[in-house]
């Protein structure tokens, strides 16, 4: 548990080539991914041209990759020993691929200015570093951003339903009877998940599984648990939810994962599992519907027993194939001194010791729900093969939501599946 204070499509660049490699004079030049998410972009093109006014000798070449092909972009190009000098990935590919491949390095201390990694770690909310750590117990990253798990109500639509938006739903069961009064009112889409790709699949997964005691691996990561019976509750969640509720048809919900919660921010849709970085971008794409909303707990299977949330960050890292490790982590360094900007500028938390108090903290509205959803918190647990662990969980949910594949049956093959890739 987390204490309160709480993606151009680029070429492969290889860092032992051409990209990455320290000229005459001193000059260096450093490669930088990312996926796509407009806000981030803005501000990371800010700071470039920022860092590379003050160190003239310094240039960083800074590509974006579709969010459907990010994944398998950056895990190839690393694996092949290239890519980009710095990237920045979410905390279970990072644990659960690119730790584990040893394609990363561990964080550099002195050219982040500090003694060691425990310095370093100190400035930040006890545990949320977490998400950046290997097997050996070694930090491999800083965090980008660093997301709880909240809900969203329009409420309007309650109004229209007859329903108090101070009186959220606080369980499931219960965002499954508003949905019903929802669509009584004509709001079609009362709640819904975003069936992108592998990724995003996994997140709903264990936001669920978290409650239903499930976990889709051994604690030492070596057996698939996909079929528990914890597993089987989750997906039978969300069959309930997505599927025989009827309170929204999974198969109209937006597939655009540059801009996922489309429907939020649209009006479309009443309520939805979001994020911090989520509402900026609903308040960005409609100011209106930003208004109508309001940001409450994430539901729970039992209201009565203490909330479960799911955390989850993105951590600037660094290709151990770099030959320039030291500059790439001094414009980490850098970049995550913009902590203040990041939160403003993208709603991006950067879990600094006492985030939440400063000025820009405080003018979030919802604050306090944001720092509640990380204050019972915890990362999804992660292991060897993590993209095929993902993948057999979409198959499962697609079979068992699409196609009515009863939830036991559809993660026992998904359990062999997960199995044949642990090996």
């Amino acid at each position: 548990m987390i204490a309160a204070a709480a993606l151009l499509t680029a070429g492969v660049a290889a860092c032992g080539g051409g990209s990455g490699q320290q000229a005459a004079g001193g000059d260096v030049t450093l490669t930088f991914w990312t996926h796509t998410h407009p806000p981030m972009v803005d501000l990371n093109k800010a700071i470039i041209a920022e860092y590379q006014q003050q160190h003239p000798n310094v240039k960083i070449e800074y590509q974006t990759v579709p969010n459907t092909e990010f994944a398998t972009k950056m895990l190839t190009s690393l694996s092949t020993g290239a890519g980009p000098d710095i990237i920045n990935m979410d905390d279970g590919a990072l644990r659960g691929e690119y730790i584990q491949k040893r394609l990363v390095a561990p964080v550099d201390a002195a050219a982040l200015g500090k003694g060691s990694a425990s310095e370093v770690e100190a400035g930040f909310v006890p545990g949320t570093l977490d998400g950046a750590k290997g097997p050996d117990g070694k930090l491999y990253g800083l965090p980008s951003e660093f997301n709880g798990t909240v809900f969203a109500i329009n409420k309007k639509h309650f109004a229209d339903a007859g329903l108090d938006p101070a009186n959220p739903p606080k369980t499931w069961q219960q965002v499954i009877e508003y949905g019903k009064s929802l669509n009584a009112a004509g709001h079609k889409q009362a709640f819904n998940f975003l069936y992108l790709h592998s990724g995003w699949y996994a997140q709903w997964f264990q936001t669920l599984a978290n409650q239903t005691g499930g976990t889709p691996l051994s604690p030492d990561g070596k057996t698939a648990e996909l079929d528990s019976p914890g597993n089987v509750a989750a997906l039978q969640l969300w069959v309930d939810l997505a599927r025989t509720s009827g309170i929204a048809d999974p198969r109209t919900s937006s597939r655009d994962a540059t801009s996922p919660f489309q429907d939020l921010s649209s009006g479309v849709q009443s309520m939805a599992i979001t994020y911090p970085w989520a509402l900026d971008q609903v308040k960005e794409a409609n100011p209106e519907v930003y208004e109508q909303l309001a940001v409450v707990p994430l539901p729970q299977v039992d209201a009565a027993k203490p909330p479960v949330n799911r955390i989850y960050g993105y951590f600037w890292a660094v290709n151990s194939a770099s030959k320039q490790q030291v500059e790439a982590w001094k414009f980490i360094s850098y970049l995550s001194a913009q902590h203040e900007r990041w939160l403003t500028d993208v709603n991006f938390v950067q879990p600094v010791t006492g985030w939440d108090k400063s000025p820009a903290a405080q003018k979030i509205p919802f604050i306090d729900t944001i720092a509640s959803a990380y204050s019972n918190g915890k990362y999804d647990q992660v292991g060897p093969h993590w993209n095929e662990i993902q993948d057999a969980i979409r198959a499962a949910a697609d079979k068992a939501v699409f196609d009515g594949v009863p939830p036991a049956d559809a993660l026992r093959e998904a359990d062999a599946s997960a199995q044949r890739s642990l090996g």
